[in-house]
């Protein structure tokens, strides 16, 4: 039978009315395996693959009686995708006569409460919300999500290997109490076959999962511009000329790996188009510009069909936002991961079936790491996920939130709190003693007989607005021009009554401070500078680093029939010395560093290693953008520690000794203030001395 006979008569009428032609492999697929199972299922797919109709026909194919509760649960990482996916199903379920809701901080508090007293049709919601719902209104929560049949994920890929990853899989085995085994359909751009796995258990569901994998992508077209021997703090003005060039004759979106590159290349290439009076829109989109300034970009670029643009970004357009199609994308500045390219990609050639990447690069070591990462992907091979190992932060984060639901637990079910979630067995039972005796020693728990209650620091962390979200959120100065919010900024000793600063693309003279307020008051002005954003840059995995050696060791850049790039490439190897089965670097004044050629988190555990054996006064520095580590005697420090047996011991007693080791390697770990010191090194040694992370090397 084919998938299309396998939907009801309404759908399949639906499906006529749309003048779709046929539906997508993806569809067909998932289609049929929903029919034919009772399984759970996961859709890899490209982006434009059709994964949104594969991921509802089925689930909505599935439903016998919308009349009886909440049938379908959408979860989002983004109130963004929320938006588009409601606009993408919303006529769907208008044939259907199914009523489909929006749950998030923005949406209409009047619908909200509609679905609350009449629980029906599909809602769309992120976790946080979930979270806010269960603290704050559980019976409401309990009432809403009972009759749940089906749970649909979003962009799966951007949850695995995070503690918001985890917060959500806590979430949906605290809501999936309420309901009768519902079923689960996750989405995901990328994911590579080594972490099936990982996927397969994210559900913590009873069900068999199956993995329905469409490797169709588009045709790709690659260009270089590569400038040698121009590197420094600002992007060459070669580089700049090649972008500009391009945003003459494509829609585009450039992106580099911080903000501070975001608003100098958008600054610098409007200032281009003005000089010449081209009528090409420039916009800069990063977290710190003001969220409905990004929505505008959003809009315009999904609505424009005339108009030349650039969107310069960084990892904010990654997810499967809905801005419609653009021609190509410019990599400036290396991506961390093969999936990281990938997704990015996958933002170009909706409308031709074919992406274009333009590959500008300044500097020949990452000009190495990009080559690195396009070799990996036209290979297929992705970076495997790194999975959080014993995420006790997560887990203190979820008693706080259950005690909040339930007001009061009974002591013998929070000590067993790792033996009644699938998401915390990994954490042993005297971890979770101690994580508890820390949580009541600082009044985050309160013991009551045998009752545990929230403490009176547990009702502070309550009131703050962002309890309900696992991820970081900063405490930046916000900026506005007259009575618009253009963002907002780190507020740093440069940032003074009078000067000038760079912000979504265009330039701010500082009017005013108001410290207390931590508001900013701006005027418009011209040639300003790029305020210090932390690095968005992200850890670089280890696939790509091992395979950057490798492209060296083999010479396969000799097949790019550039003669710049092939001098470069050959100048970094000959300034490497192969010794002992390691890689070794000199600079001019006479100091030896060892280059790893592995990801972030093993150079920041080979620094941890050495740091724990050096000599009192020995300053080892690790420069992991050109996976470098530099200090006295290198050499003779590796050959140490291939002597020692007790590495992680010795790292232990070096962290017990160096707290703020302790809170820089922590400091992305959002409620760690929950964590006893105990835990957080222990949490260290899991994560960065992993078996993964270390093996095949020469340490």
């Amino acid at each position: 039978m084919q998938a299309f006979d396998r939907l009801k008569m309404d759908i399949q009428h639906y499906i006529y009315d749309k003048g779709w032609s046929k539906l997508t492999r993806i569809q067909s697929a998932s289609i049929k395996q929903i029919a034919q199972t009772d399984h759970n299922l996961i859709l890899s797919a490209p982006t434009a693959s059709g994964k949104t109709e594969a991921a509802f026909i089925p689930a909505v194919n599935g439903v016998e009686d919308w009349d009886t509760g909440l049938k379908i649960l959408y979860i989002s990482p983004l109130k963004a995708l929320i938006n588009d996916q409601f606009q993408r199903i919303n006529e769907l379920c208008q044939y259907l006569d199914v009523p489909i809701t929006r749950w998030h901080g923005e949406a209409s508090q009047a619908e909200k409460r509609k679905i609350v007293k009449q629980p029906k049709g599909i809602l769309l919601i992120t976790p946080e919300s979930i979270e806010g719902m269960l603290v704050n209104r559980p019976g409401e929560a309990e009432h809403l999500f009972k009759g749940v049949e089906w749970i649909i994920i979003d962009e799966l890929h951007s949850f695995l290997g995070t503690e918001r990853g985890i917060h959500l899989q806590s979430l949906i085995q605290r809501i999936s109490q309420f309901m009768q085994a519902p079923r689960f359909i996750a989405m995901s751009a990328t994911l590579s076959k080594t972490d099936f796995g990982h996927a397969k258990a994210f559900f913590g569901s009873n069900r068999d999962t199956d993995i329905l994998v469409d490797h169709d992508k588009n045709d790709l077209l690659v260009t270089i511009d590569y400038t040698s021997g121009e590197t420094g703090p600002f992007i060459s003005r070669n580089s700049l000329a090649a972008i500009y060039q391009y945003s003459q004759k494509e829609t585009m979106l450039v992106i580099p790996n911080s903000r501070n590159k975001v608003e100098e290349i958008t600054h610098k290439l409007e200032k281009m188009a003005l000089k010449e009076h081209r009528p090409i829109r420039y916009f800069a989109h990063h977290s710190s510009v003001d969220k409905a300034l990004r929505e505008e970009v959003e809009f315009f670029a999904k609505n424009n069909e005339r108009d030349l643009f650039t969107i310069t970004c960084t990892s904010t357009l990654e997810l499967g936002i809905d801005i419609g199609s653009v021609d190509s994308v410019v990599q400036y500045g290396a991506p961390p991961s093969t999936s990281s390219l990938s997704q990015r990609l996958g933002r170009s050639g909706r409308r031709t079936h074919q992406s274009i990447l333009h590959i500008v690069e300044d500097d020949p070591w990452e000009m190495l790491q990009t080559y690195s990462a396009l070799d990996l992907l036209e290979r297929k091979e992705m970076d495997a996920m790194q999975m959080v190992e014993v995420p006790y932060n997560a887990m203190a984060h979820q008693m706080m939130a259950i005690l909040f639901q339930k007001t009061s637990i009974p002591m013998e079910k929070l000590m067993r709190m790792n033996k009644e979630f699938p998401v915390w067995t990994e954490i042993p039972d005297t971890d979770l003693a101690i994580l508890i005796d820390h949580m009541v020693e600082k009044e985050f728990i309160e013991i009551i007989g045998e009752e545990a209650i929230v403490g009176l620091e547990g009702e502070k962390l309550l009131n703050s607005r962002d309890f309900y979200a696992m991820f970081l959120t900063t405490s930046d100065f916000s900026v506005h021009y007259q009575h618009e919010r253009i963002g907002s900024l780190p507020f740093t000793p440069d940032i003074q009554i009078e000067s000038k600063i760079l912000l979504a693309g265009r330039v701010w003279n500082v009017k005013d401070i108001d410290i207390k307020a931590k508001r900013i008051m701006v005027e418009k002005t011209t040639e300003g500078k790029a305020p210090k954003f932390i690095s968005d840059a992200g850890f670089v995995s280890n696939e790509v680093r091992e395979n950057m050696e490798l492209l060296l060791k083999n010479e396969n850049y000799l097949t790019l029939h550039n003669e710049k790039i092939t001098d470069d490439f050959e100048y970094l190897k000959s300034a490497l010395v192969y010794d002992a089965g390691n890689y070794w670097y000199e600079d001019k004044q006479s100091n030896i560093g060892i280059v790893t050629f592995k990801g972030t988190r093993f150079n920041i555990a080979l620094l941890l290693l050495i740091k724990s054996v050096a000599e009192e006064g020995e300053t080892y520095e690790l420069y992991d953008k050109y996976s470098l580590i530099t200090g006295p005697n290198i050499k003779k420090m590796i050959e140490r520690l291939n002597g020692k047996e007790d590495s992680l011991e010795r790292v232990a007693i070096y962290l017990e000794k160096n707290e703020k080791t302790i809170e820089e390697l922590t400091a992305h770990q959002k409620f760690m203030q929950l964590v006893p010191k105990s835990l957080k090194i222990k949490w260290i040694l899991t994560n960065f001395f992993s078996v993964e992370n270390v093996k095949g090397t020469e340490i």
